[in-house]
């Protein structure tokens, strides 16, 4: 238990870092966007939707996921979270993991819930307030679902998550 509660505290640390770079974008679009230049579409149909999503991935979700798989392939083997938590990423043989296994793990651990709930996000933002449809009862269920089961998987048996098993890695104390 006390491990999966660093591992939690870990994400937390690791993703307020990324939020601040979130800030950071922030700080220098809103102005662009105030002065007449749109990086990201509006969202009004499915192929802005999409245009929209791929361009706030480009500029912070892969950002992001790059930037803490490139922390666990380090010599230091964790992301700054982990490292403040004393735990560090390891493959099963003990190694530190490979770059291409890093950004698997990574992505697989933040990618890709981002980018699902960030497709539950734009569908709303495209649909009438009020409406609540299938697709965004099936978005929900997986965006939900993906997090219900990382964080499940920490505190049941070994507390390897479906990405550490998928990547055969684990996360142990430093």
């Amino acid at each position: 238990m006390a491990a999966a509660l660093r591992r939690v505290a870990a994400t937390v640390i690791d993703y307020g870092l990324i939020m601040a770079y979130a800030g950071v974008v922030a700080a220098v679009y809103v102005p662009l966007y105030f002065a007449g230049i749109k990086l990201i579409p509006a969202v009004d149909g499915l192929g802005s939707r999409i245009l929209a999503q791929v361009v706030a991935a480009a500029i912070l979700s892969v950002p992001g996921t790059v930037w803490l798989a490139s922390r666990e392939w380090s010599a230091r083997q964790a992301t700054p979270g982990k490292r403040l938590l004393g735990l560090k990423v390891e493959t099963l043989s003990g190694a530190r993991p490979s770059r291409s296994v890093a950004l698997a793990r990574t992505a697989l651990r933040v990618l890709l819930p981002w980018e699902v709930a960030h497709t539950m996000v734009w569908n709303q933002l495209a649909w009438p307030k009020g409406e609540f449809g299938p697709r965004d009862l099936t978005l929900a269920i997986v965006t939900y679902g993906l997090l219900g089961l990382y964080g499940l998987t920490l505190f049941l048996g070994s507390g390897r998550t479906p990405y550490d098993r998928l990547c055969a890695t684990r996360v142990v104390r430093a």
